[in-house]
């Protein structure tokens, strides 16, 4: 078979939903031409849909190393990285002992550049949030909520943002007297 064949295989198995058989067939299609880059792309962004972050940075890393100058393999690893860096974050902020600011603080450091790596998520944005609220740092909290409230287009998530937000200014309410 040739590659394009896998690569229609799938891409049928993605429209059904099976992101690891999908997997297969771009690996197949990589073992018949090691040097498309594309396919290595689109192979890596199926991985970091079945949140298997590792496989889908070796892959787009492969597809840039093939093609230096598409910058579509490039955003992709950038938004890689931000979320490897998020995950890294929130372990350190779920699993840190409440008087440790060391963590929280490495935290919204691994955040604020996963922001920068990633500015459009949200996701990094409510992460960033709470990081900074365990900082008691509030007003880069609410400079955080209200840009991930830009960036929401869900209701339900958009009325907790609300409800943070209305949080942090309490806390500010309550610091500044």
């Amino acid at each position: 078979m040739k590659a394009d064949d896998y690569l229609n295989k799938a891409y049928k198995c993605i429209f059904d939903n099976d992101f690891e058989q999908a997997i297969d067939w771009f690996e197949k299609a990589i073992s018949v031409e090691p040097r498309r880059a594309d396919i290595r792309y689109r192979c890596s962004i199926t991985y970091a849909r079945s949140n298997r972050l590792e496989q889908a940075i070796q892959n787009v890393r492969e597809a840039i190393r093939l093609d230096p100058e598409e910058q579509a393999y490039r955003l992709h690893y950038q938004r890689l990285q931000a979320r490897e860096l998020t995950r890294k974050a929130v372990n350190k902020l779920q699993f840190r002992q409440d008087d440790d600011y060391g963590e929280a603080k490495e935290a919204v450091g691994l955040l604020e550049e996963a922001a920068k790596l990633d500015p459009l998520s949200a996701q990094i944005q409510i992460w960033l949030a709470l990081g900074y609220g365990e900082l008691k740092n509030y007003r880069k909290a609410l400079t955080a909520i209200w840009e991930a409230s830009a960036l929401m287009q869900d209701d339900t998530v958009s009325e907790h943002l609300k409800k943070l937000e209305q949080r942090f200014k309490t806390y500010i309410d309550h610091s500044s007297n």
